[in-house]
């Protein structure tokens, strides 16, 4: 089988998924199709890759929204694979005394296991009222946010378990305050790309393929963050083009 044989068979396997609505299955073919078009530099298929990629991730952060909620691991001895049955699928803001690698390897437990889950990362204490949403992959990037409100910190809530009476109105839920939290960290992580730019190059036209790999970091930060998978497509066709006109 041809490599061109070979990233099409896989697109069909992610295609037949995101009918399915096996959306975890879809994001997973999509990964490896993108890592195979990139190191064949086949520009254009790497950026139409990035649209189920995206879709599916859009769903996958649906699910988890509809599922449990944490916000806070003050009192939680483990927060590993262990709890994942309870969690997911969901949402889990880690806080302190846990730290980026406990987040790291609960989001890594779940993604081995096929969980639906949303991990994010606050580099302070469950009490404190402004919370630091903390990258724990990729570059580092923090953005600071108003705590959710008291009554829901470090305690179960969503899924059939009633919420606890809040002296704060809000039209949210708690995992409004997570997708709220984690848009507002991709974005951050666009903006530090492009003052990086800014500071690099001064007005000239940065190179696209130095572009693609900042914001392919930047999708680390927040996997499911739509812009950050348009803002790489625009990269990726750039680089598309260019290569056409470099073989024409």
């Amino acid at each position: 089988m041809s490599q061109t044989d070979h990233l099409d068979s896989v697109m069909e396997r992610a295609s037949v998924a995101l009918v399915r609505m096996d959306y975890l299955a879809c994001e997973r073919y999509c990964l490896e199709a993108l890592a195979m078009a990139r190191r064949e530099r086949r520009w254009a298929y790497y950026a139409r890759i990035l649209l189920p990629l995206q879709e599916a991730r859009r769903h996958r952060r649906m699910i988890a929204a509809d599922g449990v909620v944490r916000l806070g691991s003050t009192d939680l001895a483990d927060i590993g694979s262990g709890i994942l049955e309870q969690v997911t699928p969901g949402c889990m803001v880690v806080t302190r005394p846990h730290g980026k690698r406990d987040a790291l390897a609960l989001a890594s437990a779940a993604r081995d296991l096929g969980r639906y889950l949303e991990v994010l990362y606050c580099d302070n204490e469950a009490s404190d009222e402004v919370w630091h949403v903390t990258s724990w992959q990729g570059p580092a990037v923090t953005v600071a946010r108003p705590a959710p409100p008291a009554s829901w910190r470090d305690v179960w809530l969503g899924g059939d378990i009633k919420l606890p009476l809040s002296p704060v109105k809000s039209a949210q839920r708690p995992a409004d305050w997570v997708i709220d939290a984690t848009e507002a960290l991709g974005d951050a992580a666009l903006a530090q790309v492009a003052q990086s730019e800014q500071l690099a190059h001064r007005g000239q036209d940065t190179d696209p393929m130095q572009r693609l790999a900042a914001l392919e970091a930047c999708l680390l930060v927040v996997t499911d963050h739509e812009i950050i998978h348009q803002r790489l497509g625009d990269a990726a066709r750039m680089l598309a083009v260019a290569q056409a006109g470099s073989q024409s």
